[in-house]
């Protein structure tokens, strides 16, 4: 089944390429995300294409999220990044804790969770 024009949530294709939708399968299109997001190749662009089951990838822009300081607690020594569904532990000092106990915090799309802090507990 061919793909109609793309809605690419936090990011859009490169140029209108008005006149080739619906696209045929396997046919590629270039697209960048938006600040804080990447393709799940953490290029600054990539290609978005058409397959037999729709657009690939499913999800073209992830969220990155930059790990560089930890209030409270272990602060890395240098600077991490993962994408978004990503989840890394932290240490806080002694007596600190994340929110709710919790000591990873999870990519999401919207940012760290729950935000780098270790509060007292």
């Amino acid at each position: 089944k061919p793909c109609n024009y793309p809605v690419i949530k936090h990011g859009r294709l490169y140029y209108s390429y008005r006149g080739y939708f619906p696209a045929r399968v396997n046919q590629k299109f270039s697209y960048y995300c938006d600040q804080y997001f990447v393709p799940p190749s953490q290029y600054s662009w990539d290609y978005l294409t058409c397959t037999a089951e729709g657009w690939s990838p499913e999800e073209p822009c992830l969220r990155e999220c930059i790990f560089k300081n930890l209030e409270n607690g272990q602060t890395p020594s240098s600077e991490k990044k993962v994408l978004q569904g990503e989840t890394i532990s932290v240490r806080c000092d002694h007596g600190y804790s994340l929110e709710n106990n919790q000591n990873t915090m999870t990519c999401t799309e919207n940012g760290w969770s729950p935000p780098p802090r270790c509060i007292r507990v």
